[in-house]
C-alpha cells in the first residue's frame, strides 16, 4: 500500500515516550493532515477531532499508515 504513494509530503517529528517504562509513544500528526480530513468532510477541525479517530495500521508494511475512522 505505501508502494502506492507517488506524491508525498515528508517532515520530521521527534517522538515523546510516555507512561511506565515509555511503553506508549507520541507522534504529531501534521495539521495540514487534519485540517484537509476536516475540510473533506465538510467539517471544522474541532468537529472532526470529536468526531473521528485516527487507526495505525501496520505489520506487513514499512513503517505505519493512519487513515481516519468516524467514531462508532
Amino acid at each position: 500500500m505505501a508502494e502506492e504513494i507517488q506524491v508525498y509530503y515528508k517532515k520530521q517529528y521527534k517522538m515523546r515516550a510516555i507512561g511506565a517504562d515509555g511503553l506508549n509513544t507520541v507522534v504529531s500528526i501534521p495539521p495540514e493532515v487534519i485540517r484537509r480530513e476536516a475540510e473533506k468532510r465538510g467539517l471544522t477541525i474541532s468537529e472532526f477531532l470529536e468526531q473521528f479517530v485516527a487507526i495505525a495500521q501496520y505489520n506487513n508494511i514499512d513503517g505505519v499508515l493512519y487513515t481516519f475512522k468516524e467514531k462508532e
